[in-house]
Parts: C-alpha cells; structure tokens; sequence
C-alpha cells in the first residue's frame, strides 16, 4: 500500500492486520510513519473508529509525565506527549478520559463510560487501564513505532509478576478531575533502577512475540503496524520473563 492513504486505504489495511469490529484497542502510534494520509491525522482516527464500528472501542495513551517533577494534572486540559492522533482524541467532545495523572488515556467507544471510572493509584496495576484490557480480551496495536517506543503494556507484566530491577516510587500532586474538582493525590509507578543502570530494552521480547505469531504485522503507507491480543502478550511475556528477564531490560553500558 504506497502513495497517498485514503480513508478507505487504512479501514482496509487496519482490518488486514486484524483489527476487528466491536474490538477494544490501544492505539500507539506515530502519524508521520504512515506517510502521506489525505485529510490529515483526523483521517486516521476517523478509520481506527471505523475499522472498529460502533461497539468498538479505541483507546489512546495521553500520558503527561510533567506531574513527575511537580507540574499539576487537570484531566481537562493537560495536553498528550505522545503524538498528534492521541491530542485529536483527547479533544473529541465524544472522549472520556482515563485520569491518572501520569498515565491517562482518551477513550471513545463502547467501553468509554467504563474506563472513565478506573481509579487505580497503580500506573501499571491490575485495576489499571492495562489490566481493564485484559478483562476486555483488548486488543494493542502499534502504529510505526518500534516496541522500545511503545509497549508500555509489558511494564504492567512486571508489575503484575514481580521483577527485581524496577522498584515501586511515590509522586504526590494536585489532580483536577474532569468535573473541575481539584485534590491532592499520591500516585505510584514501577520505575527502572537507575542507581544499577538499568534500561528498557524490550525490542526483543516483541521480535519473539512475533516469531511466535502472537503479534502479526502488515505494512500499512510507510509505516509497519502490528497488533496484538492483550491476554496473549500477557501470558506469553509472564512465561518468558522467568526463563530469560533481559528480554524486557539491560544494563547501561
């Protein structure tokens, strides 16, 4: 699929790689991957929306990582850092948003009433919007970016299974609601032990997904796209970090 994208086009290349209707899916993407896109980013929500239809649902990760170094949160207005698709979602009158001052997402779809209610402090928790898709047999599709610069899902399974080179840190803030209503809150994240040198480095457990034909993968434009089931990457990832857990991590050299 070459030349200029058309609505069409990436319905078509969407459902090539196994997008389904009535699916729940996390989106991460890069828009400037896909190449030219007539009509813009709005196209290429426009076709998730599609690919997915009406008792679908597509999630996008709208993380924010200023409330780190002390910056407050509003769900209102706090803008994503994680490209231009994720900031068309977030100001869709039809989103709801997830919101966890570090890790929010924007939500539109069947299940968006339902992740506007998770409330875990956890970044990466069971009652996270990681562990809800789950719940939701969900789906993650990564659009044109490499595993290193997108799964975030993979530090859920750390969480969840225990991992000796991450530890848990506390951030404490102001968060506004979507309602207007501002407190105080404390959040938690599992983060990388910086003191030993650890770095994310997870591009490998994502090449042996794909050998193993969990996540499928399809050229869509310039980019490469690939999608995978939430519950398989799970099961599969929690086997392979006890047999071999550099696959989600190195030591800085």
């Amino acid at each position: 699929m070459s030349g200029t994208l058309t609505m069409d086009d990436l319905i078509l290349g969407f459902q090539d790689v196994g997008l389904e209707q009535g699916d729940a899916a996390l989106v991460h993407s890069s828009y400037k991957a896909l190449g030219d896109v007539a009509g813009g980013p709005r196209t290429v929500v426009d076709a998730l929306l599609g690919a997915v239809g009406e008792k679908g649902t597509i999630i996008m990760p709208t993380f924010n990582f200023d409330f780190c170094s002390g910056t407050p949160f509003d769900a209102r207005s706090t803008p994503s850092h994680m490209g231009v698709l994720t900031e068309i979602v977030r100001q869709d009158p039809r989103a709801r948003r997830v919101e966890h001052p570090i890790y929010s997402f924007a939500v539109i779809g069947r299940r968006a009433s339902e992740a506007a209610t998770i409330d875990d402090p956890s970044s990466y928790g069971r009652d996270s919007l990681f562990g809800k898709l789950r719940d939701w047999g969900g789906k993650i599709m990564i659009i044109g970016l490499s595993y290193n610069e997108s799964m975030t899902f993979f530090h859920h399974v750390e969480e969840m299974e225990g991992c000796h080179y991450r530890y848990m840190k506390s951030f404490t803030g102001d968060v506004t609601d979507t309602s207007g209503h501002t407190e105080r809150r404390t959040v938690t994240m599992l983060v990388r032990d910086l003191d030993r040198g650890v770095v994310t480095a997870v591009d490998p457990m994502g090449e042996l997904l794909e050998r193993s034909g969990i996540i499928t993968t399809r050229p869509i434009g310039d980019a490469v796209v690939r999608l995978m089931c939430a519950r398989d990457v799970y099961e599969a990832t929690a086997r392979e970090m006890r047999r071999e857990p550099h696959l989600l991590y190195e030591y800085e050299r």
